[in-house]
């Protein structure tokens, strides 16, 4: 049975907070939160957008899709167990900043948010590295592309220079500091 406060000794931090890594399809995103996931462990909650929408709900991507609500609703699980949660995903702004605000405004202070600002040419170059590459094409990820789509409240972006490693450890070093 869960209780607030009692944290197994490899918990690395207190309370609750949220991390939301965004960027185009392709830019490396799932492949950052498994990442952290590996190196936190335990009370690690990864909620990414691909399993909710589409291998959960099989929901289109769109205003009001239930996927939404959903996600929203896997966070507030998280931080009412004082989980650090990652939320990973397109989450595209002009559909998901609504329940983006809402998570911050939960979490906050303990809030980072990143984006992955890459060239379109950049994403396609990492896609084709992925075992899921055959999933869609780079006509597919031209069509879905948004460019700059900030939310305006990230810590930081990551470029084309930036690494997997590069990231993780931006990260890291931040989430190691609450």
């Amino acid at each position: 049975m869960y209780q607030a406060g009692a944290y197994p000794s490899d918990f690395r931090r207190v309370n609750s907070n949220v991390g939301d890594i965004r960027g185009n399809s392709g830019s490396g995103k799932t492949s950052l939160a498994k990442k952290l996931q590996e190196y936190y462990g335990r009370r690690t909650l990864v909620i990414s957008q691909d399993v909710v929408c589409r291998d959960m709900l099989k929901e289109k991507v769109g205003p009001d899709n239930l996927s939404i609500s959903l996600t929203a609703t896997i966070a507030r699980y998280g931080y009412e167990r004082d989980l650090l949660v990652i939320v990973e995903g397109f989450y595209e702004t002009d559909i998901y900043r609504q329940m983006l605000e809402e998570l911050r405004d939960l979490f906050y202070p303990k809030v980072l948010s990143y984006y992955y600002d890459l060239t379109f040419e950049e994403a396609v170059r990492r896609h084709q590295t992925r075992s899921k590459k055959v999933d869609f094409s780079p006509a597919d990820m031209k069509r879905w592309w948004k460019e700059c789509d900030f939310l305006g409240w990230e810590v930081a972006t990551f470029t084309d220079q930036d690494s997997l490693k590069d990231a993780f450890q931006e990260i890291s070093k931040k989430i190691n500091l609450f």
